[in-house]
């Protein structure tokens, strides 16, 4: 069966994790996703960047009001990727499969060989045993371990200006999450197949499982300065948005791991649900200088709920609102974000809710560097510690690299190329 050709998950990702998403299951998945941009510069500051500037008007609408004189127009491509797979299910399942090929194939000669003694006898079954004993091992040492994966990938056209500043966007985000789910019947199945002299490996009942989903949206920005005091101004901007969510299911035996007809986007395995949805963003910035900022962003007004009917999953999408601060001179920047309400999430499983601290040093005018950490006050998800640099000659094309470690095994990347005309 080929690919779901219009789903939003964009094929970098899929190619790039395909035995990842092999792997993906339903009680992992609280799985809540950041309702944001999840670009280089947020990423490497801790996952802040409701109050940074008018590069991260996908955060924060609000933000497209800061801005320089000199800045006209600015293009952006972002994209990112997270994984964790703690206790190495992915190579371990590779040579689960591939040591269940070599058994059937040995197993189902046993009627053509020519043993010509007991003892040759022997040794062949006493191999057979062996690799069942190795396969049955291995399955348990990663039965109900978990795999996440996690993806991003956005591009921007932001036009500030000081009358009405606007622009464009599409982005992509969403998260997978998996297990393998070991049968305890299979290890008399092998056992059984030795003395019969013949292994079908459909007969086995070890199982992956993947759920997971993915949000792509396509819209408007817009930020109007709304109040400019001699002590403070304030900004409120929008998101005005088309919205597909597709939500997304399989499970694949573990002898059909490799297979390459297998596609977690295939129509068969995806249901998707489309409409609008807004987002709004408030910006305060006070102070002497206006080095201290504040904001208050909240996402996907309209709530959505798609159902897979025949999992009878159901992830809401629901709203969400989330807190900035930040303090920020010529050469340091300050940051702390803090989620107000739980992010979306799946039926009947937790939610997660996160706070981010960051900071960013400025040397040269022209290169950055940042770091943070994130963690989720409701346990559920990993904590995240960040690095990232940014390089920006002439402040006119920036290079933007972050990465990120934490919990459970969690590493991550994201790259976005700006340019600032």
């Amino acid at each position: 069966m080929g690919p779901y050709k219009k789903s939003p998950l964009n094929k970098i990702s899929i190619q790039t994790l395909k035995q990842a998403l092999l792997l993906l299951p339903i009680m992992v998945v609280a799985l809540p996703s950041y309702s944001e941009s999840f670009t280089a510069k947020r990423a490497g500051q801790g996952f802040t960047g409701l109050t940074l500037d008018f590069t991260s008007s996908l955060s924060n609408p609000a933000l497209l009001t800061k801005f320089d004189n000199d800045d006209d127009i600015f293009f952006s491509l972002n994209v990112a990727i997270m994984a964790s797979d703690k206790y190495n299910v992915i190579d371990t399942a590779e040579d689960i499969s591939n040591n269940l090929d070599t058994l059937a194939d040995d197993i189902n000669a046993i009627p053509s060989q020519n043993f010509q003694s007991p003892d040759q006898i022997n040794t062949y079954y006493d191999d057979l045993d062996q690799q069942v004993d190795n396969i049955i091992s291995d399955l348990k040492r990663i039965d109900k371990k978990v795999v996440k994966v996690r993806n991003g990938l956005n591009l921007q056209i932001l036009i500030p200006n000081k009358y009405l500043s606007f622009g464009l966007f599409t982005s992509q985000y969403g998260r997978i999450g998996g297990v393998m789910d070991y049968n305890k019947d299979d290890e008399k199945i092998l056992d059984d197949a030795i003395l019969s002299g013949d292994l079908d490996l459909n007969d086995l009942e070890s199982a992956t499982t993947a759920v997971g989903y993915s949000i792509a949206e396509a819209g408007f920005i817009a930020a109007y300065p709304a109040v400019k005091h001699a002590n403070y101004d304030i900004s409120v901007g929008a998101k005005i948005k088309y919205q597909r969510i597709d939500l997304y299911y399989n499970s694949v035996k573990i002898n059909e791991f490799e297979d390459d007809d297998f596609e977690l986007t295939d129509d068969a395995n995806t249901t998707a649900k489309s409409g609008s949805n807004v987002d709004l963003g408030l910006y305060i910035n006070w102070g002497d200088e206006r080095q201290w900022h504040a904001a208050l962003v909240t996402n996907n007004l309209m709530k959505q709920t798609v159902h897979h009917v025949e999992q009878d999953i159901t992830f809401t999408l629901e709203n969400s609102t989330s807190l900035g601060l930040s303090y920020q001179n010529s050469w340091v920047s300050l940051a702390t974000e803090i989620d107000l309400t739980d992010r979306e999430q799946f039926a009947s499983l937790a939610s997660s809710k996160y706070a981010g601290f960051g900071a960013e040093f400025s040397f040269y005018e022209h290169i950055q560097f940042r770091l943070g950490y994130r963690t989720d006050l409701n346990d559920i998800d990993d904590d995240i510690y960040t690095a990232g640099i940014g390089i920006s000659p002439w402040d006119v094309f920036q290079v933007d690299i972050a990465a990120f470690s934490g919990d459970s095994d969690t590493i991550g990347a994201a790259l976005q190329l700006s340019l600032k005309i």
